[in-house]
């Protein structure tokens, strides 16, 4: 028996994902002429018609689409043997590319990396920031390995990806020492006192709006950030009072920077932590490895506190 032609069957798959052989054609960066008679070479091979047109539009047969779920993942499996090597780059070291949620707190991303390079000291770690559809593209393409996220997947894409809490950490209300000193109760001294929220997305906007409408308190929003990273740097100034994770407070610098108001008032306010990874045949090991053993502190140790 002759071996399938592989070259054929990845024309196949190419037009099947453009549903027209125009548009596959733009990707194979091949004629319309030549692609059409690869196609139907392909489909004389097997013996099977694996398209009917419709209105200048393809759509698969019964048998077009049993071939097409062959041919993902055979195509599927050949990307990952390109990132299984693309993850050895040599003298026994392993890679593993990160991504990074560009609106999740910095000190997550900074505590995943140094349990990375703490675990295997010879890895080389490639680091990439964007927004959570962008990250998840790059995992489907298997560009990423791993995705730190404060975001979790959504239902539709859970056959794809695995979701793995690895944090729940209280959100506190923290401000500069000098600003701290003057909003010592709460929520009494919190009315019209200033603030700097969180901007839409994020988990702990809707939260706190809650808390202060329960609180009956109208603060003073003198601006509203996405980067967690430029929130608290504004705190630290002076500028006003943020919702900050407990972990990153403690992890702040410079060390005292920033202290918690009001220690015996809990928000009951919580950030969950994800690390997003895709299904596959063959993981990344070190991924496999980061998911058994990274965890942030349920509870942040050091916070200074005011009050």
């Amino acid at each position: 028996m002759i071996p399938i032609n592989y070259h054929h069957l990845y024309y196949f798959y190419v037009i099947a994902k453009a549903e027209t052989i125009s548009k596959a054609c733009e990707t194979l960066l091949l004629a319309q002429s030549t692609v059409s008679a690869q196609l139907k070479q392909f489909e004389d091979a097997l013996g099977r018609r694996l398209f009917e047109r419709r209105k200048q539009r393809l759509f698969l047969t019964e048998d077009g689409r049993l071939v097409l779920d062959y041919a993902e993942s055979i195509f599927e499996m050949g990307q990952e043997l390109q990132d299984a090597i693309r993850d050895r780059p040599g003298a026994g070291r392993i890679a593993i590319q990160v991504g990074i949620l560009n609106a999740a707190p910095r000190a997550f991303g900074h505590a995943l990396l140094e349990c990375i390079l703490r675990e295997t000291p010879t890895a080389h770690v490639t680091v990439l920031e964007g927004s959570f559809d962008e990250l998840l593209t790059g995992l489907r393409q298997q560009k990423l390995d791993i995705v730190l996220s404060d975001v979790s997947i959504r239902s539709q894409d859970q056959e794809e990806f695995s979701n793995h809490l690895v944090g729940k950490v209280p959100i506190v209300l923290a401000a500069a020492p000098r600003l701290a000193r003057r909003y010592r109760k709460m929520p009494r001294d919190l009315d019209g006192a200033p603030f700097i929220l969180p901007s839409l997305p994020s988990q702990v906007y809707h939260q706190l709006q809650d808390e202060l409408v329960q609180w009956k308190v109208r603060p003073n929003v003198v601006a509203e950030v996405q980067d967690v990273e430029l929130a608290r740097r504004l705190a630290v100034a002076g500028h006003g009072i943020v919702p900050l994770n407990a972990y990153t407070v403690s992890a702040s610098l410079p060390v005292n920077g920033l202290k918690v108001i009001g220690s015996d008032h809990s928000l009951d306010i919580y950030e969950s932590i994800y690390l997003v990874t895709r299904r596959r045949k063959w993981p990344n090991p070190l991924v496999e490895r980061l998911i058994k053993i990274f965890h942030l502190p349920l509870k942040a140790s050091g916070t200074t506190r005011s009050g």
